[in-house]
């Protein structure tokens, strides 16, 4: 799946204060791992469980690095980082590096103030709406949707007002999104006239009507003792989901918990010093129990 990165300057104007982005670490994970802020946002860390880092990996020229630690024990429970440049960020907690990662996108603020953006359920197909204040020169808004949390695509394009100072309001409907999918997200790409981006936060869609499916990846399957595996799973709430490893006589081996939120989650899990052979895996989580066969090497 095909990223889309866009062409983002930090003269424009797109609201008037700053927002606080919250993002949770946990249990192998940050939640959400990939999100969209504006210059001047603060990214707010939180920590909820176990040990970590939060530790830039690349940030725009111009841009300050980080990293912190977060260890409840150790009194580091939030650490915060304010946004003044536009461009790409990645990060990654340096206890579990590779497997525990994240992104954001900052964009300058558009000549558009956008007072309100929600995604809902219409028909079971998202539903976006949004509404401006106020334009100036826009051209259209890109609406762009992941169903895995982290690559975004644009699946349609709404013509703005161009030049407005009275609210305007906007709808999109994604008829498209297979109908098997249980979560998407979606932000929006404010364009204007000369090319210049702007992006909106991004929302949660969940069909409700999808067939509940708990593990939606296990990877690499055979694993190694160099690697982790790979574990990403679907979540109706924050909650936690309880990780068990048996061996071929039935006999648990490893066990591990993980924190989960409402969307689209990811985890790992070592087996470094177990045996090579055939182990079963199983996850509860809410009342749902899935398991499966996995090689060790």
């Amino acid at each position: 799946m095909k990223k889309i990165l866009p062409v983002l300057f930090c003269f424009l104007f797109f609201k008037s204060q700053a927002v606080i982005q919250n993002v949770s670490v946990s249990s192998f994970q940050f939640t959400p791992a990939t999100f969209t802020v504006t210059v001047g946002d603060v990214v707010h860390f939180i920590w909820v469980n176990g040990g970590h880092t939060t530790t830039s990996l690349t940030v725009p020229a111009g841009a300050a690095t980080w990293n912190a630690v977060l260890n409840g024990s150790a009194g580091n429970t939030t650490f915060d980082y304010t946004v003044t440049q536009a461009g790409n960020y990645s990060f990654q907690c340096n206890i579990h590096p590779g497997s525990m990662q994240g992104t954001f996108t900052a964009s300058g603020p558009t000549p558009v103030i956008l007072s309100a953006f929600n995604v809902s359920s219409h028909n079971n197909k998202p539903y976006l709406s949004w509404t401006t204040q106020t334009e100036n020169n826009s051209d259209y808004f890109s609406v762009r949707e992941s169903i895995n949390g982290t690559d975004f695509n644009e699946v349609g394009r709404v013509p703005a007002a161009g030049n407005s100072l009275q609210e305007k309001n906007y709808s999109f409907s994604d008829f498209n999104i297979e109908s098997s999918i249980k979560y998407a997200y979606y932000f929006l790409a404010i364009v204007d006239k000369d090319g210049k981006t702007g992006l909106s936060q991004t929302k949660l869609f969940k069909n409700k009507l999808a067939t509940t499916k708990l593990i939606t990846s296990l990877s690499p399957n055979p694993v190694s003792n160099a690697q982790s595996l790979m574990i990403k799973f679907n979540a109706d709430k924050t909650t936690f989901m309880n990780v068990t490893v048996l061996d071929i006589a039935g006999q648990i081996v490893k066990k591990a918990t993980f924190s989960a939120f409402e969307g689209i989650n990811n985890g790992h899990i070592h087996l470094e010093g177990l045996a090579a052979g055939v182990y079963t895996i199983s996850f509860s989580l809410d009342g749902m129990n899935e398991a499966y066969k996995i090689e060790k090497k």
